[in-house]
């Protein structure tokens, strides 16, 4: 499955930014994987370090379990040895269980979840769904924590208890709770992500390693930029650049952010196509409006 030499060096452990790729569709439903191979070619030569695939931004709640399996298996192939973490979360332990194992079998560095969702589990039940994850996955684990979409909230001891387990190395954190993402940092010692782009800033001033966001799919080499800046002590640069991908980024949350994300991929030349039911088409004023808010700032 993997090139006898990696094409990027880093690992999960050393990646600063990986790209949560939309899922491309057809006008049918179906998807579209040569598509999706170019975007994961076009991300990675926009200086990502690898993929995060088949997270929220693939719209991996309207796939199949086939097809989850097989968007992986695309940026697997896609990537030629750069670094690919896939997400396995669900609902269900035995379908995480199931493409933990499939992740490990195709060549991904590591497997990601969102903790069960629904029913109100307790943290030990939570715990028990992170082990038996990491192993199926036989991998490095992440906890994709997104408590607005996954109704979990975790305390900073709750982190502590699931982050205790040697194999969950990190977090990917789409939070704007900074306190509790800087706990995390000082009491485990464990990498974090920014999963919030439009404070992406905030977030590495607080001590996130790097970022995972789903408007890193067209707007990539300014993150990058960000980060650059940020580092090497030039404050007022790192915040410029902020502010000019989140004049974008506001025009995005203005409607569903991966519907938003597919249409600016468009005018870059990527046919990701639409988002699938029960998600509505952009109106043509939506269209203007992020057009020309991209033409400005990027």
């Amino acid at each position: 499955m993997r090139t006898a030499e990696r094409r990027n060096s880093r690992t999960m452990k050393d990646s600063r930014f990986l790209v949560p790729t939309v899922t491309p569709f057809r006008a049918d439903g179906s998807i579209n994987y040569d598509a999706l191979k170019k975007l994961v070619r076009y991300v990675l030569d926009e200086g990502a370090d690898g993929i995060y695939a088949g997270g929220a931004s693939s719209e991996f709640v309207l796939l199949t379990e086939e097809e989850r399996e097989k968007v992986v298996e695309t940026v697997v192939r896609a990537a030629d040895g750069a670094t690919v973490v896939a997400h396995v979360g669900d609902a269900s332990t035995d379908k995480c269980e199931r493409l933990a194992r499939h992740a490990k079998k195709v060549g991904a560095d590591g497997v990601s979840a969102v903790p069960p969702f629904w029913y109100g589990y307790t943290i030990d039940e939570i715990a028990d769904y992170y082990r038996v994850i990491a192993d199926a996955a036989e991998l490095p684990v992440m906890i994709y924590n997104i408590p607005a979409c996954s109704g979990v909230m975790f305390t900073t001891e709750q982190f502590c208890k699931i982050l205790s387990d040697e194999r969950i190395v990190s977090v990917k954190f789409t939070d704007t709770d900074y306190f509790t993402m800087e706990r995390i940092i000082q009491h485990t010692g464990k990498t974090v992500y920014s999963g919030c782009d439009q404070c992406f800033l905030s977030a590495i001033a607080a001590g996130a390693k790097g970022a995972i966001g789903t408007t890193f799919n067209f707007m990539m080499k300014k993150y990058i930029a960000i980060y650059d800046a940020f580092t090497q002590g030039d404050n007022q640069k790192a915040l410029e650049i902020m502010t000019s991908t989140n004049n974008i980024t506001e025009e995005i949350v203005k409607n569903n952010c991966i519907q938003t994300t597919k249409y600016l991929l468009t005018l870059i030349g990527i046919e990701a196509g639409v988002c699938r039911r029960p998600f509505r088409p952009l109106s043509d004023a939506d269209k203007l409006a992020l057009q020309n808010a991209y033409e400005k700032n990027i």
